[in-house]
């Protein structure tokens, strides 16, 4: 196994209306382990030999052990990328993650008051001579017309950058006002054509057409393979492993209560449903991203602006 998505809280500092957990297409689990479950988990997923581990939420910094987190995950021999929002990401915390060994930083955004608040710990951060940083710029009908300005913000400030369109399920009340279906002809001619240079820049032109196939906004294409389960796994602030964050059905155990050998096995056979990516969608593109390059996860994205 590769990488982890390690979800080490359930909690955010936001409520976005196109959240997963806030349109109600996720739900979270009741429980969240507590600081030493934490520290056991990381070493569990040692012990399935994840390399990579990717920390997300919720909002990570809300847990108090992030940055030693960090540093036992580079001390058990794994690459650290953090998944964060920014809301508590100051130039004091900008300096510790330098310090702890961070390698990539991926900072969600979608407006442009996002962007200023991070101008003065993204000036830090990028003076860091081993951490990729990334903008990833979720992107709906209300933004669309700040997409230019965000690509631009996060090019001066030496960032890569993920265009990645908000899910909204039909039955939300956000699907109106919020779902990129609902973006007008006038929108999409904006947003494809910057996404296309995008593209081109980045050599992404078949994750930009996978993008636009699922609006009807060019030709049919979609992935014919997922690496879901057998490159990357899911571990939720619970314990429970799963396949892929959108595959809660095919749940392959939990580290505090099932063996690696189980989970392993659980995962192989979950790999056989996913790997033909008949299930691919709006709602797991963005895991799509670096298609065409050697890049294996969503946030490693060094000198792709």
């Amino acid at each position: 196994m590769h990488t982890a998505f390690f979800i080490i809280t359930n909690r955010c500092s936001r409520s976005c209306p196109f959240c997963f957990y806030s349109t109600r297409y996720l739900t979270h689990p009741a429980d969240e382990m507590g600081e030493n479950d934490l520290f056991n988990a990381l070493e569990r997923l040692a012990a399935l030999r994840v390399r990579q581990l990717i920390i997300t939420g919720g909002e990570p910094f809300l847990r108090r052990e992030i940055i030693a987190l960090l540093r036992r995950a580079g001390g058990l021999g794994m690459a650290q990328q953090l998944l964060t929002n920014g809301d508590l990401l100051d130039e004091a915390t900008a300096l510790q993650l330098m310090d702890c060994g961070l390698e990539g930083l991926s900072l969600s955004i979608s407006s442009l008051d996002d962007a200023r608040r991070l101008d003065g710990a993204a000036a830090l951060l990028r003076r860091a001579p081993r951490m990729t940083l990334t903008a990833t710029i979720v992107f709906n009908r209300k933004n669309a017309g700040d997409l230019r300005a965000l690509y631009e913000w996060a090019h001066r400030n030496g960032m890569g950058t993920i265009f990645q369109p908000a899910y909204i399920p039909a039955d939300s009340k956000q699907f109106g006002p919020l779902s990129p279906h609902q973006m007008s002809k006038k929108q999409w001619e904006n947003v494809a054509r910057l996404l296309r240079e995008w593209g081109l820049r980045g050599h992404v032109t078949q994750y930009v057409d996978f993008i636009l196939s699922l609006y009807g906004q060019g030709s049919s294409s979609k992935p014919r393979r997922c690496t879901m389960a057998s490159e990357a796994l899911v571990l939720d602030c619970d314990g429970t492993v799963y396949p892929c964050f959108h595959r809660r059905d095919l749940k392959a155990g939990n580290v505090f209560k099932t063996p690696d050998e189980v989970i392993v096995k659980n995962l192989e056979y979950s790999f056989r449903e996913v790997c033909g990516a008949r299930c691919y969608g709006e709602h797991c593109v963005s895991l799509f991203y670096g298609q065409q390059s050697n890049v294996s996860n969503p946030i490693d994205v060094k000198a792709r602006s």
